[in-house]
């Protein structure tokens, strides 16, 4: 079984790159085991993939456990803005995520809607491979709220 779930993953990361509207204003587009491994990555200019990937996974883990010694769950996605960048991470299944980052200037919509779209890909494959991603959803929930 874990070796099935992960070729899924594999599979669905060939993919990936061909649901990126690169027209959209993204930065980068990571899909990441919840260890930091890049299965699948496009980025508009280079940046450095293993340090990006590794502290992404470090901040969902961050969050999750953060929440969870609030009492709550585990969150399905979560969005961060500095600077000038704004990151919305969301959890495909237990095994993976998927990062996009954009510039401020970009609207928070079009990222809303850029990490739909690749959710709703990467589920896709998955499931024409006969095996759907676990826990995945074709319209994930992500919320991006204004700086206060």
């Amino acid at each position: 079984m874990g070796r099935e779930s992960s070729t899924n993953l594999e599979q669905a990361a060939l993919s990936f790159l061909s649901a990126i509207d690169p027209e959209r204003g993204i930065d980068a587009a990571l899909f990441l085991r919840r260890t930091g491994l890049v299965l699948a990555s496009w980025t508009r200019e280079g940046i450095r993939l293993d340090v990006v990937s590794v502290m992404a996974a470090t901040m969902l883990a961050s969050i999750d456990t953060i929440l969870e010694a609030l009492g709550g769950s585990a969150s399905e996605s979560v969005a961060v803005e500095g600077g000038d960048h704004q990151m919305v991470a969301a959890k495909i299944g237990s095994k993976a995520f998927l990062v996009v980052i954009a510039r401020m200037s970009v609207a928070r919509s079009a990222v809303r809607k850029t990490v739909r779209e690749l959710v709703t890909q990467l589920s896709k494959i998955a499931s024409e491979m006969g095996s759907p991603l676990e826990g995945t959803t074709a319209h994930p929930r992500v919320k991006v709220r204004p700086p206060r």
